[in-house]
């Protein structure tokens, strides 16, 4: 008899210390991307972080189904319809727009832009009566976004964006894409298909097309400039951004609800700020700490809601 204990939804503690590690590996993931950008094509990228995270998530995915005594294909059963339509939405549309977007602006404004998900998920969500959100709540997304858009603005002197108009266009439509997955994966996950199922079958489905996009770049790639660091940055953005992160995002969406969990998305920038900070020395200014603390606070009264 399968164990109902192993699928039961994460508690709201431990949901959030999940959150937390994906917002630090997203607000990474905007800055180590642009290492294998450098020498493949955005699409070929994808192929093959998307490969990284297909073989992470397919051993994690046939564990966790023989640990409940399960069939590895059950997820896929529940609901065939919709795990393909999420995975293609979340896999292809978003990805897609994610990483043509992130290739034509600097790290800080993508993640910036990407920062939206949240309110168009909660619009969606009000919508769709699946997640309403009381007039705190609202208060807390807004200055949430209203942080995010700080801590950009106090970028330092002469650190000018970097991007164009169609790579704003793709971001912010890769951020809508997310936030529609965000709001319609939840009664799927409530109908028993559980996150690691839903995260896996939704990439098989969407490798092939994923592989089509990407293959006829390989012939092009410079191989004597693919190095260690190539190699680590792909494997970074493919088993912990997509491969982890999904999984845990899909947890949580189960446990906490579209709105709450997509709150999260508003600490992407700061996580970003923080790392940049860490990692490459690049300079945090007042008006960008204002923003994190404001971002915390949304987060705060959005919780209490």
């Amino acid at each position: 008899m399968p164990d109902s204990r192993s699928s039961a939804p994460p508690s709201r503690i431990t949901a959030e210390a999940g959150l937390l590690f994906v917002v630090s590996v997203w607000g990474m993931n905007f800055a180590i991307i642009k290492v294998p950008l450098d020498v493949m094509s955005p699409f070929t990228v994808n192929l093959f972080r998307f490969a990284i995270a297909l073989a992470v998530l397919g051993a994690l995915h046939f564990r966790d189904a023989s640990r409940r005594g399960v069939s590895w294909t059950e997820s896929l059963r529940r609901a065939p319809l919709a795990v393909v339509g999420l995975g293609l939405l979340a896999h292809v549309a978003y990805q897609t727009a994610f990483i043509l977007g992130i290739d034509r602006l600097t790290a800080g404004m993508g993640a910036l832009l990407m920062a939206t998900a949240p309110l168009w998920t909660s619009l969606l969500a009000h919508a769709a009566r699946i997640d309403r959100l009381s007039r705190a709540g609202w208060i807390g997304v807004g200055l949430g976004l209203l942080g995010a858009l700080l801590v950009i603005l106090g970028r330092p002197r002469g650190a000018e964006i970097d991007g164009t108009w169609s790579g704003v266009a793709l971001v912010l439509a890769g951020a809508f894409a997310w936030a529609l997955f965000t709001v319609l994966a939840r009664p799927v996950l409530l109908r028993g298909v559980s996150s690691l199922g839903l995260t896996f079958w939704g990439l098989l489905v969407a490798f092939p097309l994923l592989t089509a996009l990407g293959a006829p770049g390989i012939v092009d790639v410079p191989w004597e400039r693919v190095g260690w660091e190539v190699w680590g940055a792909l494997a970074f953005s493919g088993a912990l951004s997509i491969g982890a992160a999904y999984v845990i995002w899909n947890a949580s969406v189960r446990s906490l609800g579209p709105s709450r969990t997509a709150l999260y998305s508003n600490l992407v920038p700061f996580a970003g700020v923080a790392a940049g900070a860490v990692l490459l020395n690049e300079p945090v200014v007042p008006l960008q700490l204002a923003g994190g603390a404001l971002v915390i606070a949304g987060l705060v009264i959005v919780r209490r809601t």
